[in-house]
C-alpha cells in the first residue's frame, strides 16, 4: 500500500508539472507540491546517507522561515512548487527507461557500442549525448545509459569482471560529460535561460558563439583524460570488431529523432520551452514504445503498474537530494540578495578579470555542498553584472554550471548515471570525473583570461 501511495504521488507531481505551463498556473503547481509532500513523508525515512542530509536541511530551512520571514508560507509555497516542478521533469523524462529496459533494440544498440574501438566508443557516445540533449535534456542520459548498460555484458567481455567494470565507466561517463557541456552553450537549456535573465542585455548571438568554442574545447578535454587514463594497451580485446550490423543504431536514431521531432512540435505547437514540450512529449513516446515491443494495450498497462510500484518509490534518494537542494536554494533565495551581494564582492577591491574567474569556481564549489545552480548564478552573478563584461561573466557562469553538472552529488546528472551503472553518487561524481572538473576547472580559468583580452583589444 506504501509503495502504491508513493507511485500516486510522484505520478501527481509529474502530472502537475506537466500542467503547469500548459495552463494549469499556481493550482498544477499546487498539486504537484502537495504530490511531492505525501511522497517524501512516505520515502523520506528510507533515504541514505545525502538524501537524509538535504531534507534535514529542508526541514531547518522551512522551520527558519516560519519563524524569520515576514511572507514564510508564500516563500514556502513557492519552494515546494520549485522542487516539484524539477521532480517532475526528472521523473518524467525517466519514462524511457521504463521502455528501454525491455527493449531487444536497446540491446542490439548496447553490443554494438561495446564492440567498437574504446576511443571511438568513448567519441560516439559522448558526441551523441551532447547531441540528444539540446532537446532531450537528462532524458538523454536513461534511454543512452540503459542501451550500454544492457550491452555491456560479462559475456561481452569475454568473462573479465573488470572488463567490464571499465566499459562501465568509460561509457557512461562519455554519456554524462557530453550532456554536462551542452549546458555550457545550448540556448535550450535552463542555464542559458537563467544566465541571460541574470545579465540584461545581453547579446546571445554573441554569446552563442563563444559557448559554443568553449563546449568544443571540453568535450576535447574529456576526450583527452580518457585516452590518458586508459591508454591502448596494444593487446586484442574481447568482443571487439567482427562484423558490425549498423541497422540497430539507424533504428535507434530514427527513434530518438521521432521523439525530439514530436517534443519541438508540440513546444512551437504550444508556445511552450522545448524541455517542456519533451516533458510531454517523452510519457506516452514511452508507452508507445512498450505497445510496439509488446502489440497488446492491456499487457502494457497491466505490465506497467507493477514495474511503476517497484521504480518510483526506488527514486527516492533522487527526489531527496534533487528537490531538497532546490527548496533550500529558493527559500535562500528569498533572504539574500544581489545588491547585497555585490557590495560586499565590490568591497574586495580585487580586479574584475579575478572575481569573475573566482565567480565560475564558487559556483562549481557551492553546487558540491547541494546549492543549485540556479540560485548561485542568480546571486553571484547578479552581484557581480556591474563589475564584468557581460560576456565574460555569462561565460564563466554557464562554463562553471556545465562543469559542476557533472560532479555535484545532488545533481539530476549524476543521480541518473549513478541509478544507471548501480554504482555510488559518490563514486560518479568524483572518481570517475574528479579529475575532467578539476582540469576543466583551470581550462576555464585560462579561457577568460583570453575572452577577456579580446574583448579589451576590440573594445
Amino acid at each position: 500500500m506504501r509503495a502504491t501511495i508513493a507511485t500516486i504521488a510522484l505520478l501527481s507531481v509529474v502530472v502537475g508539472a506537466i500542467a503547469q505551463p500548459l495552463g494549469g498556473g499556481a493550482a498544477a503547481g499546487f498539486v504537484a507540491a502537495c504530490g511531492l509532500i505525501v511522497y517524501v513523508l512516505l520515502e523520506g525515512w528510507s533515504c541514505q546517507g545525502n538524501g537524509r542530509i538535504i531534507l534535514l536541511m529542508a526541514a531547518t530551512a522551512a522551520i527558519v522561515t516560519v519563524i524569520g520571514h515576514p511572507a514564510p508560507w508564500a516563500v514556502l509555497s513557492k519552494a515546494a512548487m520549485a522542487a516539484a516542478a524539477i521532480i517532475g521533469l526528472f521523473t518524467a523524462l525517466g519514462f524511457l527507461r521504463e521502455a528501454a529496459e525491455s527493449s531487444a533494440l536497446v540491446q542490439s544498440c548496447g553490443e554494438l557500442m561495446v564492440r567498437q574501438p574504446p576511443g571511438r566508443r568513448y567519441l560516439a557516445l559522448t558526441l551523441g549525448s551532447h547531441l540528444i540533449s539540446l532537446v532531450l535534456n537528462f532524458g538523454v542520459l536513461p534511454l543512452l545509459g540503459t542501451m550500454v548498460v544492457k550491452g555491456n555484458t560479462l559475456e561481452a567481455a569475454g568473462g573479465d569482471p573488470r572488463i567490464v567494470a571499465i566499459r562501465s565507466q568509460r561509457m557512461l561517463s562519455a554519456m554524462l560529460r557530453g550532456f554536462a557541456v551542452m549546458t555550457a552553450w545550448s540556448p535550450l537549456s535552463v542555464s542559458f535561460a537563467v544566465t541571460v535573465t541574470v545579465i540584461p542585455g545581453l547579446p546571445w548571438q554573441s554569446l552563442l558563439l563563444v559557448q559554443a568554442l568553449l563546449a568544443a574545447l571540453l568535450l576535447i578535454l574529456g576526450l583527452i583524460l580518457d585516452r590518458r587514463a586508459f591508454p591502448p594497451s596494444g593487446q586484442a580485446l574481447p568482443g571487439i570488431g567482427g562484423a558490425t550490423d549498423w541497422k540497430p543504431a539507424w533504428r535507434m536514431a530514427a527513434l530518438v529523432a521521432a521523439v525530439v521531432i514530436g517534443a519541438i512540435a508540440v513546444a512551437e505547437l504550444l508556445s511552450l520551452r522545448l524541455v517542456h514540450g519533451a516533458m510531454i512529449v517523452v510519457p506516452p513516446a514511452a508507452l508507445i514504445w512498450l505497445w510496439v515491443q509488446q502489440r497488446d494495450v492491456l499487457n502494457v498497462f497491466y505490465g506497467l503498474g507493477p514495474k511503476l510500484r517497484v521504480s518510483m518509490p526506488a527514486f527516492r534518494d533522487e527526489v531527496a537530494m534533487l528537490g531538497g537542494a532546490m527548496f533550500v536554494g529558493t527559500v535562500a533565495s528569498a533572504f539574500l540578495s544581489a545588491e547585497s551581494l555585490g557590495q560586499i564582492i565590490e568591497g574586495l577591491g580585487l580586479p574584475p578579470l579575478f572575481l569573475v574567474i573566482l565567480l565560475a569556481w564558487a559556483v562549481m564549489i557551492l553546487a558540491q555542498l547541494g546549492i543549485s545552480q540556479i540560485l548561485s548564478v542568480t546571486l553571484l552573478g547578479g552581484a557581480l553584472v556591474h563589475v564584468a563584461p557581460p560576456l565574460l561573466l555569462a561565460s564563466a557562469l554557464m562554463g562553471a554550471w556545465a562543469l559542476s553538472a557533472c560532479s555535484t552529488p545532488v545533481g539530476a546528472a549524476v543521480l541518473t548515471v549513478a541509478r544507471i551503472g548501480n554504482v555510488p553518487v559518490r563514486r560518479v561524481a568524483s572518481d570517475w570525473n574528479g579529475r575532467f572538473v578539476l582540469a576543466g576547472a583551470v581550462v576555464l580559468a585560462f579561457w577568460l583570461v583570453g575572452l577577456d583580452g579580446l574583448l579589451f583589444a576590440f573594445g
